[in-house]
Parts: structure tokens; C-alpha cells; sequence
């Protein structure tokens, strides 16, 4: 009995970290549950936040790529199926190896050599999605502050209009501090009035549609031509949906991680985006026909108030979204250099990669 003891004795101690994180495996799951602050309400706002974007404005662009509303409407109803699925899947992941952001998920799920893939591809996605988020700020206050001044094309513009000054004042005003917070249970706030302004386009879009018009707009075809050219505007409508690498951190935000909760809080999530794209992509691409901008409110006349505030509350709806992309991004440790230049701090390495991205935007 005494060496049958040792040798128990012996195999725990040589075994004894694994051991412990397999007794605490299951434990692990419930402390995330208490440390969450995100509610099922502040929730669905971060998800629809992190969905809706500018891509939204190249929705009645793919309804025409796509050959007519009902190719458009089809394809985003089966591309939903998988989002929504893979979504919860996500979850069950998570919970299953006790990881609160995406890369962690896929180390833990597909091992370390794909966990370091996983994390390289997330930095550059989110370090150049920044950059783009900064590029439609930029685009959008030059047609703001055009439509202000009454500048015409080709003169010179003042130094507070320049759009290096503008990007720079907007980033550091407004992006850098939604970007300070190091849970991202803090962006439901500024998540709902993003919402509130997509939403607010999208009223805009029908209601000029409804309006009548002497505008004709272009050829309208009934149907697509071919299978291919409905799959035209498959990477349009998939980057609309794209939220995956913000939902894990949200769903170990929440206060109850719970998978029924979750598919139920994403499916409200995705029905509300389905709206408001379905809404802007069939009529603004009834209103404009084939001839529709890749940007549907440069087809509006610029002196059309209402579109100006449309333009207006884009802004705001990429402001808000740039922080949750750059909570997944500065996550990234093959990415997070600057933990070594700030004292590993979360908070203080935020301003390193935000930094980058304003100057190559500019």
C-alpha cells in the first residue's frame, strides 16, 4: 500500500498544473458569468453596432450587382443562416474552453500553430478596417463641410477644412476616448445612438423613395442574369454582417452567459440589421436603378438637408464602431508590442496602434 501511495503521490506531483486546470475547468465558466456587466438589452446594441456600419451604404450597390431585389433579398436570408450559426457556435466554444476573446477561442479549440494564425490574420483585418473606418470619416466630413461652405470643386479649402486636420481632431476628440476602456460592456452607450442612426438613414432612404420624384432612375432588371452575378455581391453583404470577432469578447461581457440567451440575443441582433439593410438596398436601389452609387447617398443632391444629416449620423455610426474593432485588435498578443513599451498596461497600449492608424488615414 505504501508504494501504491508513492506513486499516486509522485504522478500528482509531476502532473499537478494540468490536473488543477482540469478541476477548474468547469469552474471557470460561472466566474465569468459574475464578472460580466453587459445586459441581454446593452448587448444587442454592441452586436448590431459592430454589424451596421458604412457598409451599409453599398447595400443598394449589391441589390444591383446581385441583378434585382428579390436575388438580394434570397442571398442575404441563406448568408443569415451561417451567421447566426456560427455566432452560437462561437459561444459554445467559448464556454467550452473558458476564452473571452476570438483568437483565444481558436487556440484553445484548434491548437497553439493555428491560435498564432488566427491572431495574426485579426490584427491585420482590424489594424486595416481602422484605417478604412478613419478613410469614411474623412470622406464623409469633406462632403459635410463642402455642403457648409458652399466650396465648389477644384478651389482651395481653408486649413481647418483639410481633411488631414479633420481626421486628427475627430480621432483624437472623439475615437481615442470611446477607445480607452478596457471592457467592451462600456460601448453599449454609444451603440445605441449608432443604431438610432442607422436607423435614421435607412427612414431617409424609404422616404425618398415613397416621395414622388421626377427623377428616372436607370434600368431595373426583374431578375439576375446568372447565378454568377448574384454571387457578385456576396463579399458586400457578408461584410455587412461581419461581427464574429467582436461577438465572443461581448458574450463574456454579459452578466448571463447562457447559450439559449445568446442565440435569441443575436437573432434580434441580425433581424434588426436585415432590416435596415433590406430597407436602404431595395429602395435606394428602386430609387437610383443599376446607376446607384457604390455609396448610395452621393446619388442624393448635396444641398438635400436631410441626406446631410444622414452623412452626419454615418459618422457617428463609424466612430462608434471603430472602438469595438480596436478592443479585438489591441487583444491580439502576437500584435500588442506596446505591452512591452507601456508596462504590459491594456489601457495605456491602446494609444500605440489608434495612433497608427489616424497617420497612415491621413
Amino acid at each position: 500500500m505504501s508504494l501504491g501511495n508513492v506513486a499516486i503521490n509522485d504522478d500528482y506531483s509531476w502532473d499537478a498544473g494540468e490536473r488543477a486546470r482540469l478541476l477548474q475547468s468547469p469552474i471557470l465558466p460561472e466566474t465569468r458569468r459574475l464578472a460580466g456587466g453587459t445586459s441581454a438589452v446593452g448587448a444587442v446594441f454592441i452586436v448590431v453596432n459592430a454589424a451596421l456600419g458604412a457598409g451599409l451604404l453599398n447595400f443598394p450597390a449589391a441589390f444591383s450587382a446581385a441583378g434585382g431585389v428579390t436575388a438580394g433579398i434570397v442571398l442575404q436570408l441563406v448568408l443569415l443562416l451561417f451567421i447566426i450559426s456560427g455566432l452560437v457556435i462561437l459561444a459554445h466554444c467559448a464556454d467550452a474552453c473558458s476564452e473571452r476573446t476570438y483568437q483565444e477561442v481558436v487556440r484553445g479549440i484548434c491548437g497553439r500553430v493555428t491560435g498564432v494564425l488566427c491572431e495574426i490574420l485579426i490584427a491585420v483585418y482590424t489594424f486595416g478596417t481602422c484605417i478604412a473606418f478613419f478613410i469614411i470619416i474623412g470622406d464623409q466630413l469633406d462632403k459635410l463641410i463642402g455642403a457648409m461652405m458652399h466650396s465648389l470643386a477644384g478651389s482651395s479649402v481653408p486649413w481647418y477644412a483639410d481633411r488631414k486636420f479633420t481626421i486628427t481632431i475627430t480621432g483624437i476628440l472623439f475615437v481615442l476616448p470611446l477607445s480607452l476602456p478596457r471592457e467592451i460592456s462600456v460601448q453599449k452607450y454609444a451603440s445605441s445612438l449608432s443604431v438610432l442612426g442607422t436607423c435614421y438613414v435607412t427612414f431617409i432612404v424609404i422616404f425618398r423613395c415613397a416621395q414622388p420624384h421626377e427623377q428616372i432612375p436607370a434600368y431595373i432588371p426583374s431578375r439576375a442574369s446568372s447565378w454568377i452575378a448574384v454571387f457578385n455581391a456576396v463579399p458586400t453583404i457578408c461584410f455587412g454582417y461581419q461581427c464574429h470577432v467582436s461577438s465572443v469578447p461581448v458574450y463574456g461581457s454579459m452578466q448571463q452567459q447562457d447559450i439559449r440567451r445568446w442565440g435569441i440575443i443575436v437573432t434580434i441582433a441580425m433581424f434588426i440589421a436585415l432590416s435596415v439593410y433590406t430597407g436602404t438596398g431595395v429602395c435606394g436601389y428602386l430609387l437610383f436603378g443599376s446607376g446607384v452609387d457604390q455609396d448610395v447617398l452621393l446619388s442624393f443632391p448635396s444641398n438635400d438637408i436631410p441626406v446631410a444629416v444622414a452623412r452626419a449620423f454615418i459618422i457617428v455610426c463609424v466612430l462608434t464602431s471603430y472602438p469595438i474593432l480596436h478592443y479585438c485588435g489591441r487583444s491580439v498578443p502576437s500584435a500588442a508590442f506596446s505591452h512591452v513599451i507601456f508596462t504590459g498596461s491594456q489601457c495605456s497600449c491602446t494609444t500605440s496602434p489608434f495612433t497608427i492608424t489616424v497617420f497612415v488615414a491621413i
